[in-house]
């Protein structure tokens, strides 16, 4: 190589990580400008050692590089994380991203069964007499999955079918499917037609039966049959439905209602959550616990403490985010200053835990803010929930802040490359000079017979 391709090899390598880079910069999809929000607090603020923020990027280049592995991101929360939309806005902008990472609608559940709305993409339909479950309803004292519901049956001859919307942004068919129920020998048989599936499998200690399907499909009718008189009945936690693809799968783990005492009644989140081993979880869960008077900061910290030690117990290197309460009113009326508390708590919270803050409270427009909103039809009457419209903007903006960070990790990694690669070419160059040196002149005449020389060496590589 002459020294004029080494100076363009040399370029090409400075120049082109930035321009891939360049990429990232600019937010990918159009979105209407409110002059309240501060976007530029639009971020991650990791408030510790980034390590499991850079295991995720490295991931997510991976994925987006060479096509190769899966993610699984969860994110709680309660009403606001139950409908979907914002959530589900968020699992688009992610599955859309360069060019398509869609491993899967994630986890599913028949939420009519438990007498409450659920999410946008998919629906159940059911038979048989089923009872529910749900974190929020302290008297009652059951077992629940990962997202703090259930429901038990003990009708023998109870189904329930699945059924994917067909006007989803992006194609949810499936072709593996996890149903998570109890597994010890009082429960029922879970029954799909056998021609569809091509293995079966229990996993009797993790907690669920799976199955891998034939071919694509778009609805799926279980059966829970009862065969022995030992069966009594069946306790279902959930369902996480996926493709084969490599991909990002974005699950939504809401309850309306729900403060962090509501998830921890969740016995069996650590068990469930092991099997999708989250990459990176998203806690939304605060603006329940901050509603009104009785607002106690340390408990919510502990609480917090005890969510995180779960999520980290089933993947030590899961990415964490902590994201702030919106600005809200109480009872339509007052201002509820209990938005800065929680905040406060957050980034204490980051700073413990090596996680980031999302900090919606300040992107908003601080306190009070959530009075705009409402002018702008972004915010409900209650001052507490958001439009469809609001939600859309929130999981827009979630999006944007997680992509820059995976920039920002691009660029740094890219500037740790270059600053390598300087070394390395200012090594060689000196080894090069060296040989030039000391290498043994060359006798036209005689070359033939003479030992080859350091100097050919380098010519020849």
């Amino acid at each position: 190589m002459n020294n004029m391709n080494r100076i363009v090899v040399l370029v090409l390598m400075m120049v082109m990580p930035y321009i891939g880079f360049s990429q990232y910069m600019q937010y990918p999809f159009e979105q209407s400008y409110y002059s309240m929000i501060r976007y530029d607090s639009n971020k991650l603020k990791i408030e510790g050692e980034s390590t499991n923020f850079n295991t995720f990027n490295a991931k997510l280049a991976k994925l987006v590089s060479d096509g190769e592995g899966r993610i699984n991101i969860v994110q709680y929360g309660g009403s606001h994380i139950q409908a979907d939309v914002f959530s589900g806005e968020s699992r688009i902008r992610f599955q859309s991203f360069e060019g398509g990472q869609n491993g899967g609608r994630g986890f599913v559940f028949p939420y009519r069964l438990a007498h409450t709305n659920t999410p946008y993409g998919y629906y159940f339909r059911y038979s048989g007499k089923w009872e529910s479950c749900r974190n929020t309803q302290k008297k009652k004292n059951c077992n629940m999955g990962m997202a703090g519901i259930s429901a038990t049956t003990f009708d023998s001859l109870s189904s329930l079918t699945l059924l994917i919307e067909p006007n989803n942004d992006i194609d949810y068919n499936f072709n593996s499917i996890k149903i998570y129920h109890n597994t010890d020998s009082s429960s029922f048989e879970i029954m799909i037609d056998s021609n569809l599936w091509s293995t079966k499998k229990l996993f009797r200690e993790e907690g669920y039966t799976e199955f891998h399907l034939k071919k694509y499909t778009d609805s799926l009718n279980i059966n829970f049959v009862q065969l022995d008189s030992s069966q009594t009945h069946f306790q279902l936690f959930g369902m996480n439905i996926v493709n084969e693809y490599p991909g990002i799968v974005y699950h939504n783990m809401g309850i309306n209602g729900a403060a962090t005492s509501s998830f921890l009644r969740s016995n069996r989140m650590t068990k469930d959550l092991k099997s999708i081993k989250p990459d990176m979880v998203i806690f939304g869960i605060g603006i329940n616990d901050a509603y009104g008077k009785n607002f106690h900061q340390n408990k919510f910290e502990k609480n917090y403490d005890s969510l995180v030690a779960r999520v980290l117990e089933a993947n030590p290197n899961c990415a964490i985010i902590f994201a702030t309460n919106n600005d809200s009113y109480y009872r339509k009326r007052y201002v509820n200053r209990n938005g800065i508390t929680v905040q406060e708590s957050m980034y204490k919270l980051a700073k413990k835990h090596n996680a980031a803050v999302w900090d919606m409270f300040e992107i908003m427009g601080g306190l009070n803010s959530v009075v705009l909103w409402q002018r702008a039809h972004l915010s409900k009457r209650d001052k507490v929930h958001f439009t469809r419209t609001g939600y859309i903007l929130l999981g827009d903006l979630l999006f944007e802040a997680i992509i820059e960070n995976y920039g920002d990790y691009l660029q740094n990694k890219n500037k740790s490359t270059l600053a390598y690669n300087g070394r390395e070419n200012k090594k060689s160059a000196r080894l090069y000079k060296i040989d030039i040196k000391n290498a043994v002149p060359l006798n036209t005449e005689t070359t033939i017979n003479k030992p080859t020389t350091r100097r050919d060496s380098i010519n020849k590589n």
